[in-house]
């Protein structure tokens, strides 16, 4: 892009949570400290990840000559919900890096954050931030295609893009994306307005996948639908593990000051989500014992996809469903699991190279974290952080605190546990390769996701299987005691 020599100051900033709330616990502000929290000066491109969203809008605010603030970077991996601290203290933090003669705005937000006392995060943020600064001036954000996007945030920004792809791989071009609707918007060649349509509808993440239909037929469509005056088309599948009174399905489009066309546009795109909802329920995940031979026997390695704890969904990833299925499984292999399980790591330490009797997950019998007894060996011991090598998070840092490598005990299987202090994202193997495990010759690796884990346990295979277990990101959302949402809501009610 070439522009004029006029300077425009831009702030820019991120948060970035998405939370699930069926999850036990809370997410402080040491949870993100551990993991991405930058202030002011300190923010650099690569805050966020090389390859980021913010990352994309760095680079075109740049190259148009912008003078950037940085307010604050807050990334955390999925986890349970926002303390009113950590919520507060990240608000204030950005909205006091904003200086009054600022000219636009740029925030990579995921759209998907959640406290107990606050269904409406980066709404409450956004709303503060267009109070301080005015009618006037532009709000860009880049979202996750799964953000809950509200009313009130439609209504304090100008300009939206999110991801097109799931798994993620888009996300450097969707922060340039809006970054650029942003600069031509300051250099008036642009009159951005974001309309908003709606489909009472969530779906579970497993066909949430841009290689193959019905999600390719929409994220096609929603590329199809950019051009022109249409700046930006944005269809939102929304994260369906948040109990929240806006939970639905939107169509999100930025256009040229042409409201009317923008919101026909929108109707259309998500008119034609609603018309294949019922795809989405198509189930092809298996029960947890039969994905779990099925994967034993073909080629090695293989992934066994944890569904019902995702840990990119916001899940602890405290799941004992696929151990307690591999000590009763008579077949011949290898396995390796991930569990965060702290109280267990305490107990191993000081025990490397001996045997120990420990208790796994704490849940009651028939729950998907059921507590099982072990005959562990402890192998190594870590406590060191890991940089994710998927393309939705390369180069993120996260904290998995205390771990150990332990194997059980078992007649025909060799199985390996990483067990950790805190959660981690189980969609690229870095959670094994902590200890140089070659996971390359195990027969059996469990991701935990839907379909995110896909690109990024391709270095080491393309087959998998996906188990459909229990837990806080099961695919059986009638199963979860939401009390918030809105009624009717399909699937809950047949519309």
């Amino acid at each position: 892009m070439v522009y004029n020599k006029k300077r425009f100051k831009v702030a820019v900033g991120g948060f970035y949570l998405e939370s699930n709330s069926f999850v036990q616990g809370q997410t402080s502000l040491d949870d993100f400290k551990n993991q991405i929290f930058v202030v002011g000066k300190a923010i650099s491109r690569d805050s966020a990840g090389t390859s980021s969203e913010f990352a994309g809008a760095w680079d075109t605010l740049e190259e148009a000559g912008c003078i950037l603030v940085p307010t604050l970077v807050a990334y955390s991996s999925p986890r349970p919900p926002l303390t009113k601290e950590a919520l507060d203290t990240i608000t204030q933090t950005i909205l006091n890096a904003i200086p009054m003669d600022i000219d636009g705005v740029y925030l990579m937000l995921h759209g998907s954050a959640w406290a107990h006392h606050e269904n409406d995060p980066e709404g409450l943020l956004l709303r503060k931030i267009r109070e301080k600064i005015g009618p006037r001036k532009f709000i860009a954000i880049s979202l996750d295609l799964h953000a809950y996007f509200t009313k009130q945030m439609l209504e304090a920004i100008d300009i939206v893009s999110a991801y097109k792809t799931c798994p993620h791989l888009d996300l450097y071009e969707t922060g340039t994306r809006a970054a650029e609707i942003l600069v031509q918007s300051l250099f008036g060649q642009v009159r951005p307005k974001t309309v908003m349509a709606i489909a009472p509808m969530i779906t579970p993440p497993e066909h949430h996948d841009h290689n193959r239909a019905p999600f390719k037929t929409l994220m096609d469509a929603t590329k199809q639908a950019q051009k022109g005056k249409i700046l930006i088309a944005s269809l939102l599948a929304t994260q369906p593990w948040l109990d929240v009174p806006e939970l639905t399905w939107k169509a999100v489009i930025t256009v040229d000051d042409d409201v009317v066309y923008g919101q026909r546009e929108a109707e259309n795109l998500i008119s034609q989500a609603w018309a294949l909802r019922q795809k989405f329920l198509n189930m092809t995940a298996n029960p947890v014992r039969i994905a779990f031979e099925e994967a034993l026997a073909m080629q090695a390695p293989t992934v066994i996809a944890d569904m019902g704890d995702a840990t990119n969904g916001g899940s602890l990833g405290d799941s004992t469903e696929v151990l307690r299925t591999s000590i009763l499984s008579s077949s011949k292999g290898s396995l390796a699991i991930s569990l965060t399980e702290p109280d267990a790591v305490i107990k191993c330490q000081g025990y490397t190279g001996q045997k120990l009797l420990l208790s796994l997950g704490t849940g009651k019998p028939g729950s998907y974290n059921e507590k099982v007894l072990v005959h562990a060996n402890v192998i190594a011991m870590a406590n060191s952080k890991i940089s994710y090598t998927h393309p939705a998070a390369l180069n993120v840092v996260d904290n998995p605190g205390l771990s150990v490598l332990i194997t059980i005990e078992h007649p025909t299987l060799l199985i390996y546990i990483v067990l950790h202090s805190q959660p981690v994202r189980v969609i690229d193997p870095v959670i094994y390769q902590l200890f140089d495990l070659k996971i390359n010759e195990i027969s059996l690796i469990q991701a935990k996701s839907h379909v995110s884990f896909i690109p990024g346990f391709a270095q080491i295979t393309p087959r998998y299987v996906l188990a459909n277990t229990l837990g806080p990101t099961t695919a059986n959302l009638v199963s979860l005691p939401f009390t918030r949402r809105p009624i009717p809501l399909y699937p809950f009610e047949d519309i």
